[in-house]
């Protein structure tokens, strides 16, 4: 596994977890190994490396997932991830006899779009397949199994929880990264997240060089994995390209953010972004789209902005947040919102036991 948004939210509930009693495996649709690969075989768990699961190789798939679970009748419980593919791996598990299937939903696309058609076509099954229907969000819900699913009230939320612990603000952390990535006496904005459409980083850089404008001083730092030859080209486009650092995945997030001074997230759609609630147990004001779901502001520290506001209107509200002064106790919001991720473990593994029991 890589390090996204997803596969960041599951090591974290496996570290936490009492894995005397559970224990994660994973099977994945990729070919080669991730950076968290080697932590999660520490932990006690396996991966099983599969071909990309595509509309084209779909059968092919199915076909070798009801295979794979036939022969290993000892997983009680499967814990599908994968947004608008969990239905038809759910399909699979059904087929094999796994009693328990759990969908997950982690974004909320928008309509419209070839690709969102696609993937409103596939995520068609999952409520005949699924045996428990999760979601990260309100949204999240409503797009994978539809609003009667949530009038029913048969969708849980389960928040995507961090350890805030590691994240609040630490000063001499601050000085050290600032001081070793070239970032001292510069107003640094912070961004992470993959090179992907839906983060929106053309947008981002169109904020980014009008901040610029207005202050010489600003770098933009992007946090994540990725082919960014578009954004860099842009970035030169835009006459900013110096004043850019793009870091790629990197198992340090918490210490990079120390050194920013803005968290901006203009995505196009979420479901709820595990590196906004980072971002406010760092401490850092956050601005973020208006198209992700309210859900996700734990703190005062976040303001939503229109993507239609523009730019301009979104440079000058980072620059308004320039020199506001850091705190580090931010932790009572996450445990009583309940984004602990120790709650959240300890949840997840009274759950998946009880679900196995009643099997």
């Amino acid at each position: 596994m890589n390090r996204a948004g997803i596969e960041n939210l599951l090591i974290e509930i496996y570290r936490h977890v009492d894995r005397s009693e559970v224990q994660f495996d994973f099977y994945t649709f990729r070919l080669d190994p991730g950076h968290l690969d080697r932590e999660v075989m520490s932990l006690g768990g396996k991966i099983y490396y599969n071909p990309p699961l595509t509309p084209v190789s779909w059968l092919r798939s199915h076909v070798d997932l009801v295979e794979f679970l036939r022969q290993h009748p000892e997983y009680k419980i499967v814990h599908a991830h994968m947004n608008a593919w969990c239905g038809l791996l759910l399909r699979s598990a059904q087929k094999a006899g796994v009693p328990v299937r759990i969908a997950h939903s982690h974004t909320a696309l928008r309509s419209g779009g070839l690709t969102n058609l696609v993937k409103n076509i596939i995520k068609l099954p999952v409520n005949r397949y699924a045996t428990h229907r999760f979601a990260v969000s309100r949204q999240a819900g409503i797009w994978l199994y539809g609003k009667k699913a949530e009038k029913d009230k048969v969708v849980q939320i389960w928040a995507n929880s961090i350890d805030y612990r590691k994240f609040a603000f630490n000063p001499d952390a601050r000085r050290e990264m600032r001081k070793e990535h070239d970032l001292e006496n510069k107003f640094v904005l912070m961004h992470v997240g993959n090179c992907r459409f839906e983060k929106n980083h053309p947008f981002l850089l169109e904020v980014f060089a009008r901040v610029r404008a207005h202050d010489p001083s600003a770098q933009l730092v992007l946090i994540g994995g990725g082919d960014w030859k578009k954004i860099l080209d842009q970035a030169d486009r835009l006459g900013v390209g110096n004043g850019l650092s793009v870091t790629g995945s990197r198992p340090d997030v918490d210490l990079f953010l120390q050194a920013g001074d803005v968290f901006v997230f203009p995505s196009l759609y979420e479901g709820m972004p595990v590196a906004v609630i980072e971002a406010q147990a760092a401490g850092l004001p956050c601005l973020i789209s208006d198209s992700i779901t309210d859900e996700v502001c734990i703190t005062p520290l976040v303001e939503q902005v229109p993507l239609s506001a523009g730019p301009e209107i979104w440079a000058q509200k980072i620059l308004a947040r320039k020199n506001l002064a850091r705190r580090d106790d931010w932790g009572e919001y996450f445990v009583k919102s309940g984004f602990d991720i120790e709650n959240l473990a300890q949840k997840m593994a009274a759950f998946y036991l009880a679900a196995a029991g009643d099997d």
